[in-house]
This record gives structure tokens, C-alpha cells and sequence, in this order.
């Protein structure tokens, strides 16, 4: 969260994009249905490295995560072919300042209120000094033992 936090995508032309860049491209309903085989979802917009392939397509670098039991085993990529006509629009992942302070200030406020939340739970200053201790339960109370004392004088 705070990674995807600290980027925004922002809209470029296909010239300023250089090889094997991270962007997110748009791409028309067709496209994406065409596309839903090879990827395994619906979707109109995807992430990857867009390298162009002559004057008419490109090509997308897909990151496929492969998991088992909910667990990620490897990551592959996956390259898939669009012409220009099926891009609506390119964005290129750039960092952005103001997005990572907000994150950066909501983590601080976050683990100030866990510590407010532990202080409160746990009093570091121990049992207040307005009250008395209780005794005991009567089950601990000890009798004071027998004994017995000799008195031996020593010359």
C-alpha cells in the first residue's frame, strides 16, 4: 500500500515513452476482450513495459505472478501485441511528493495511535499510591510455627 501510495500515473504520447518503461496503458473494450484469454481477466487498463514494434503496434511486458494455495511460487512476463489503434491511453508510473508525504504522515499517525492504545492498556506506573493493598486470601495466611528456644549457658 505505502509503495502504490508513493506513485501516480500520469498521461505521456507514445515519443516520450522510452523502451521497456513502466506504464499503464488504456486499451479499447475490444482489445480487452481479445486480451482477457492471454491474461485471464477482463480489464482495460494493464501494467507493464511497453516497447514499441514498428510504426503501427506495440508490445506490453505483462508481470504474471504464479501462486499456490494463496502462496506466490514465481513471477513470469508475459508479451503481448496491440496495435496503436487499440491503445485510448498511455501513463507512465512517476514518484510523487506530495502523495508520499500523505502516506509517510497517515503511517506516523497510525503507529502514534497503536502506542496510545498499548499506554493505555498496560499502566507502566503500576498500582496507585491513594489506596490500601489487600491482605491476602485467608488460604495464604500462615500461622506463626511452633518453636521451641533453649537457653544454654556457655562459661
Amino acid at each position: 500500500m505505502a509503495n502504490a501510495g508513493c506513485y501516480s500515473y500520469v498521461p505521456v504520447s507514445f515519443q516520450a515513452v522510452g523502451s521497456k518503461e513502466d506504464v499503464r496503458v488504456r486499451v479499447t473494450e475490444g482489445a480487452a476482450a481479445r486480451l482477457a484469454t492471454d491474461l485471464g481477466t477482463f480489464s482495460t487498463e494493464v501494467d507493464g513495459q511497453l516497447a514499441p514494434e514498428g510504426a503501427d503496434s506495440i508490445s506490453l511486458g505483462v508481470p504474471i505472478d504464479r501462486s499456490y494455495r494463496g502462496t506466490t511460487i514465481g513471477t513470469t512476463t508475459q508479451t503481448i501485441f496491440l496495435s496503436r489503434s487499440e491503445v485510448v491511453e498511455v501513463r507512465r508510473r512517476e514518484f510523487s511528493r506530495s502523495r508520499t508525504v500523505l502516506v509517510s504522515a497517515g503511517i506516523v499517525a497510525g503507529f502514534g495511535a497503536l502506542a496510545a492504545g498499548i499506554v493505555q492498556l498496560v499502566d507502566q506506573n503500576g498500582p496507585s499510591d491513594q489506596g490500601t493493598t489487600p491482605p491476602p486470601p485467608p488460604a495464604l495466611r500462615r500461622p506463626p510455627a511452633p518453636h521451641i528456644s533453649l537457653r544454654i549457658p556457655i562459661p
